[in-house]
């Protein structure tokens, strides 16, 4: 416990420490942030604004002008080191935004030619828009000096950088100043259905140079956890229509295969079809309303998405969790979102058909996803992990709904179900969810769920030695079991300018089950809470410092300890664009598979720098004591992981990322290895221009010798217009007499091109 207690008193020297809350930025006492301000907008007449990024149109003389914008990071509220305006009007068709960006360090200016979403270390402006004004989602809509687009969605769970948005920019730089002009279509926005709207408007620019500044033409308050409840507004928009409209992306995509006949056989041949495969597929979305989407697809094709890189999984016990990438299942996720993971549409896996529903009836949020798949997977999870399984001949019919209901501030309530059906098998869940907003900085979140499944009857589907249960009663065999439970979450949780934190308590009984959510083991009930202390020094490299604990305890259901910690942390951020995380487990007890592991300490560090314009990257390393779960009887081994990566930018239209990722496992220190390898992956991008790109994927994992290549050339009109041609090689290591060789044991070339007809 000594290690607890020495944090303690860093912990309370921290806050005992007086710092000043002024910034660089400016005088704060002559200077007056806008606090909630009101842009009245006016409207002007069809086509006479023009996207070239020079704001030399008539139509612009008119627009109402924002400006007093604030320093919102590092400073607190502070005067900016340059000014901005925002030129803000509207016709029947677009909200049209012109930015201008006065600089007084021009040649220092960061912008990159990149594809949309890739811009974010650069120089950047653009507004965060919520039209219904509910605190619950915003259009996040940036543009970089180029004229390179980025879009996400804002919720109070985080941002969701995977949504795409049609709409039109272009920029100019000049010798003190660069201007964005951009046109965002009514039909690209989801509304209230109504004449007059009030909508709540952030305008953010953000400028990276010693420190990565950022301003805000809106006050924020760091009292105020609260980021669209502190917005302007913005009135004036009237009679204007974004629903109804009809959507239709239809594909067209051909490719040749080929594969080693017997990949376990080095002087197997290898085959390729000797004839084109093609395929069509559909999607049309149609908006009932302004605020109600309804979505449908046949056939979708994933195949321009970029590849999951690897993770090494040698000594995890749970099935890995991946990021959902798809544009069907991305467009309106945020509704799904709840405290427990309930809806992981990587579930969903190759539906043949997919329907979706997303938006507002009455003042219910409302989301539907029904799909039909053809290739059907699970997560199975038990007392100490799950296990993932894959049938490319199982069909299943997948159901997901949720109703949410926003109350006061953010708060809200909602209703959320989940079914999938497999043969004579289901899983079924159905639950409540809700946070309450309190004393302004104060939460209480809640979500109660019951479980119910039947298993299919067929071992040759699948069969395991795998029990789980209260008394071990189930096995994860396919066998036609059926059984049932309740679980839930509790928080309560401070969100403050100095001190945050909170108290949970959460369980999963022996027979959850989430066949369309994700879930990593079963039978707990866990205990934790979280505290950080963040202050912000006046002077010295350092901007931020917030020391951190979390601690918990988890159970069984037979009130059994399970696993115990302690984990005091850290958090930096100084200047030149750098951010110094790191931790230590000070108390790590964990039963494992009926093994009791004690003092199983280890601790880790993680920094990141992004202060050069050319290179960035960072590093990952982990360091001391690991249950090793994979032997039989499990115990505790040292080892460490190390995960560099970097980013060299060396021209404006060349990024070349490398990430390499290293494990090791001994049986104690200096002993044998249980375990030792990497996994390096690199992309290399060429912009030709906005439109234009190719790239390439390199990723070699030493844990099982095989290498992928997927190069991919790419021309998007829009992010929904696209045609691209790539392909994907897989080569495998093999040992001939002594020596290694590589051979290619799989090949794919594709072409496809899909196009968006908007009516």
């Amino acid at each position: 416990m000594r290690y607890f207690f020495g944090f303690i008193f860093i912990f309370i020297c921290s806050i005992n420490t007086t710092f000043s809350q002024k910034s660089t930025g400016g005088d704060t006492a002559v200077f007056l942030a806008n606090t909630t301000p009101s842009i009245n907008i006016p409207r002007c007449k069809n086509g006479i604004i023009k996207i070239d990024g020079k704001l030399n149109e008539k139509g612009w003389k008119d627009a109402f002008v924002a400006n007093n914008f604030t320093e919102i990071e590092p400073g607190d509220n502070t005067k900016p080191p340059v000014e901005t305006e925002a030129l803000l009007i509207f016709d029947d068709d677009n909200l049209y935004f012109g930015f201008i960006c006065y600089d007084n360090e021009m040649k220092r200016l960061r912008s990159n030619l990149c594809d949309r979403d890739k811009m974010f270390n650069d120089d950047w402006v653009g507004p965060i828009i919520d039209p219904y004004g509910d605190d619950i989602k915003g259009y996040e809509i940036f543009v970089n000096p180029y004229g390179v687009q980025g879009d996400l969605i804002w919720t109070k769970q985080g941002e969701n950088s995977s949504y795409d948005m049609i709409f039109y920019s272009e920029a100019s730089i000049l010798k003190d100043k660069w201007i964005v002009e951009m046109a965002i279509p009514f039909k690209s926005l989801s509304f209230p259905d109504k004449v007059n709207h009030n909508w709540k408007i952030h305008l953010l620019r953000t400028r990276p140079r010693e420190t990565r500044t950022q301003m805000s033409w809106a006050k924020i308050s760091r009292d105020d956890p609260s980021f669209l409840g502190q917005a302007g507004i913005l009135k004036g928009i009237v009679n204007v229509k974004g629903g109804k409209n009809v959507e239709i992306l239809p594909y067209v995509l051909g490719g040749i295969n080929g594969y080693k006949q017997d990949i376990d056989n080095l002087n197997s041949k290898f085959v390729a079809d000797s004839i084109t495969k093609g395929e069509f597929g559909v999607s049309l979305k149609y908006g009932f309303t302004s605020n109600l989407t309804g979505e449908g697809v046949y056939n979708p094709d994933f195949s321009q998405i970029e590849s999951d890189a690897a993770k090494v999984d040698i000594n995890s016990s749970s099935a890995l969790f991946y990021p959902e990438k798809r544009p069907f299942f991305l467009e309106g996720s945020d509704i799904f979102n709840s405290h427990i993971d309930v809806v992981y549409t990587r579930m969903i896996n190759d539906p043949l058909a997919s329907l979706k529903l997303t938006g507002k009836v009455g003042g219910f949020d409302i989301g539907y996803i029904g799909a039909l798949d053809e290739k059907t997977q699970f997560i199975l999870p038990y007392n100490y992990g799950s296990e993932f399984l894959f049938s490319d001949n199982l069909k299943s019919l997948s159901n997901i709904l949720r109703l949410r209901k926003s109350l006061k501030g953010d708060s809200y309530i909602g209703l959320i179900a989940t079914d999938r059906e497999v043969k004579e098998g289901y899983n079924r869940v159905i639950g409540f969810d809700g946070t309450l907003n309190f004393w302004t900085d104060m939460y209480f979140k809640m979500e109660g769920l019951y479980y119910s499944s039947k298993e299919i009857n067929d071992t040759n589907i699948y069969s395991s030695d795998i029990r789980f249960g209260k008394d071990n009663e189930h096995t994860l065999t396919f066998d036609g079991e059926s059984f049932s439970g309740f679980g839930g979450y509790f928080e309560l949780q401070k969100r403050g300018r100095n001190y945050s934190g909170g108290l949970s308590y959460s369980q999963a009984p022996p027979e959850a089950r989430r066949d369309l959510g994700y879930i990593t083991n079963n039978n707990f009930r866990t205990l934790s809470t979280w505290n950080w202390y963040t202050t912000y020094p006046a002077k010295g490299i350092f901007l931020r410092v917030e020391p951190d604990l979390n601690a918990g305890i988890r159970y069984d259901f037979n009130n059994r300890i399970r696993e115990q910690w302690v984990v005091p942390g850290f958090w930096l951020l100084l200047k030149h664009q750098i951010n110094i995380t790191g931790g230590f487990f000070a108390v790590n007890n964990e039963e494992f598979e009926g093994v009791q592991h004690k003092n199983v300490h280890r601790g880790w560090i993680n920094a990141n720098f992004n202060g050069n314009k050319i290179i960035r990257g960072g590093t990952y390393f982990e360091l001391g004591k690991y249950i090793a779960r994979n032997e039989n009887p499990s115990f505790v081994g040292y080892g460490f992981d190390v995960e560099p990566w970097i980013t060299f930018t060396p021209i404006d239209r060349l990024s070349i990322n490398i990430n390499y990722v290293y494990n090791e496992l001994s049986e104690y220190k200096g002993g044998p290895k249980l375990y030792a390898g990497y996994i390096l992956w690199t992309k290399t991008s060429f912009q030709f221009t906005k439109q234009f790109f190719l790239r390439a994927i390199i990723q070699y994992d030493s844990f099982d010798g095989r290498l992928e290549v997927d190069p991919l050339f790419s021309y998007k009109w829009s992010p929904f217009t696209i045609f691209y041609i790539g392909s994907s090689h897989n080569v495998s290591k093999y040992s001939d007499n002594g020596k290694t060789r590589f051979l290619e044991t799989g090949r794919q070339i594709f072409a496809k091109f899909q196009y968006l007809f908007r009516l």
